[in-house]
């Protein structure tokens, strides 16, 4: 039996042995992970495939070059310049012509052949997903805006026509890109890119082939005998033959009748890769 001394000399031990410890204060730490390469002070060069999407009238597919310079991580100027082999009147159109005789005004139906524009490119948004158990996907949002000129013309056959689509040239007229999108790095150096990009340009169409309306109707009246045209204007530039000639110049005449103030808005998808060099 334990001594009454013994017990009383074990009663402070055993008290302070159930006094808990005080929990440990949490402690927050917030890490910001530093990129792995930055695109400050790079040149990058993107190669894209844009297709429009609001074909109604219209359709276009080409090819488009943009150089950007990094003047901060998430600011660049750029320069681009785009090309539409396909630039052609729509099925829509094109039936509206052939069934009854019928063409969309010309602010409707004005094809982009290619356009050059400058201007800023800003990526407001950075982050990163963790995908296939711990590979680190980095991604970008960014916005775009330009100012440049685009190059036009006006199909004047369908391409159930004889001899197929004929175009009349509208020159070069003001334009403006706006644009906006996701960019996915592969490394440091190549990076995918999905935009959409509104290409928006004067619709004001006054001459065909340097053909005003008036113009346009004597030459599909006389033909290449036609007389007392403006400076400039040639009935030899609508076709090869009277027929060709007369019936080129009657589908100009139609949608030079009524020129409109407002612009066209050529709405594309776009994808491409970029080079950070």
């Amino acid at each position: 039996m334990m001594s009454p001394r013994i017990l009383f000399s074990l009663l402070p031990a055993a008290a302070f042995a159930q006094v808990e410890a005080p929990p440990a204060p949490v402690e927050r730490v917030h890490v910001v992970e530093k990129r792995p390469f930055t695109e400050s002070g790079r040149t990058e060069l993107t190669i894209f495939g844009p297709v429009q999407i609001n074909s109604r009238f219209t359709k276009h597919a080409g090819v488009s070059a943009e150089l950007a310079y990094h003047l901060r991580e998430n600011l660049a100027v750029q320069a681009g310049v785009t090309w539409f082999p396909l630039a052609v009147q729509s099925g829509l159109t094109e039936e509206l012509a052939h069934k009854v005789g019928q063409a969309p005004v010309a602010s409707d139906a004005l094809l982009l052949q290619g356009d050059a524009l400058l201007g800023l490119e800003l990526m407001p948004i950075y982050g990163k997903l963790d995908i296939f158990d711990g590979k680190i996907l980095r991604l970008g949002v960014y916005l775009n805006a330009g100012l440049g000129a685009a190059k036009t013309r006006l199909q004047l056959r369908s391409s159930d026509s004889v001899g197929g689509r004929s175009f009349g040239d509208t020159g070069f007229r003001p334009a403006a890109g706006l644009g906006g999108g996701v960019r996915v790095f592969l490394n440091d150096r190549f990076t995918v890119r999905l935009e959409l990009r509104d290409r928006v340009y004067s619709s004001y169409v006054s001459r065909v082939n340097g053909c005003g309306a008036a113009d346009a109707a004597e030459i599909q009246k006389s033909g290449t005998s036609a007389t007392g045209l403006s400076p400039g204007c040639s009935a030899a530039s609508f076709g090869s033959n009277e027929n060709d000639i007369k019936g080129a110049a009657a589908s100009a005449e139609s949608q030079l009748r009524s020129p409109s103030a407002s612009v066209v808005n050529n709405l594309a998808f776009q994808g491409g890769l970029s080079w950070l060099f």
